[in-house]
């Protein structure tokens, strides 16, 4: 039998908003740092009652987020010393991984992974960026970042998880859009419930073009990127409704979805880039170019 049950908790002396979804014996956990909405990013605590363990996908954009993220998971696993079992980082955006350094400080064995080894070339060159521009504090810019991220090489004993009537699965996503790279992390239940989180995948609204920024440190559109990353999208939305399986889907930014909301998002993702393309086409003026996409699309900035 599933159980899915959602709670949501808006802190009355705290800045963060706090929601969560218990599926079967696990307890996943949304933060967000409702301060700074512009900036701020989904941050995700996954807990097992059965074990007592747990980790994080992503780490918030502030440390405010963070230090409620640990704070969350200290009191589901009753404990303040026992470390995430590890934290997966989807993508190298700096509003995803601001509370690394604080992750690091406060349990320094936790490893830190990423999908592939562009992810952490692509987050080393976001955090010399911020850094230099002053976004980042001096802590947050004094973590090696090199030596920090680890690339998996072998998923299935690295995203080790005590929790039989949970499955992981860590995939790669070529994304030319909110990121130029990025992974998903899939959780299936016994019940056959599946959580998947998408980070940036679908989102790319706060994104004027669809490329891949460091590899050219230009901002050109690409057919091919527009087409893998719809083909990607797609493909995902096919396996969800074909698998018969009660989804969620947890992003980067906004609300948690289910697998009857995720198509449209999609859907409306590419319908968004289709328009963008042709306004791009036609001019190179940025301000032109994001006014008329709020004109036309109102929640485009959103």
């Amino acid at each position: 039998m599933l159980t899915i049950c959602i709670l949501l908790l808006v802190l009355p002396s705290s800045i963060t908003n706090i929601s969560s979804i218990i599926v079967d014996t696990l307890t996943v956990t949304l933060v967000q740092d409702t301060a700074a909405p512009s900036e701020s990013s989904n941050a995700y605590v996954i807990t097992s009652r059965i074990s007592n363990e747990g980790f994080f996908v992503d780490s918030g954009s502030t440390n405010s987020t963070t230090s409620q993220l640990i704070s969350v998971y200290q009191q589901q696993v009753r404990s303040t010393t026992k470390p995430p079992k590890f934290v997966f980082l989807i993508h190298g955006h700096p509003d995803h991984m601001g509370g690394i350094a604080l992750i690091q400080k406060s349990y320094p064995t936790t490893p830190i992974y990423v999908i592939i080894q562009q992810v952490a070339r692509e987050a080393v060159r976001w955090i010399d960026f911020v850094c230099s521009n002053g976004v980042y504090s001096p802590a947050q810019c004094t973590l090696n970042y090199i030596r920090t991220l680890r690339v998996l090489s072998s998923p299935r004993t690295q995203l080790a998880f005590n929790d039989l009537s949970a499955r992981l699965t860590a995939m790669s996503v070529m994304v030319k859009g909110e990121s130029s790279y990025a992974g998903m992390l899939g959780i299936a239940s016994k019940s056959r419930a599946y959580l998947l989180f998408t980070g940036d995948a679908i989102t790319i609204r706060s994104h004027l073009y669809v490329s891949n920024f460091f590899d050219t440190n230009t901002l050109p559109s690409s057919d091919d990127a527009l087409c893998a990353w719809a083909g990607s999208m797609q493909s995902t939305v096919c396996s969800l409704q074909l698998g018969s399986r009660m989804s969620r889907i947890l992003p980067g930014h906004g609300p948690i979805s289910d697998s009857f909301s995720y198509p449209r998002e999609v859907a409306r993702n590419i319908g968004w880039l289709r328009t963008l393309q042709t306004v791009t086409f036609n001019s190179c003026n940025a301000t032109y170019i994001w006014s008329e996409m709020l004109r036309r699309f109102p929640d485009f900035g959103e």
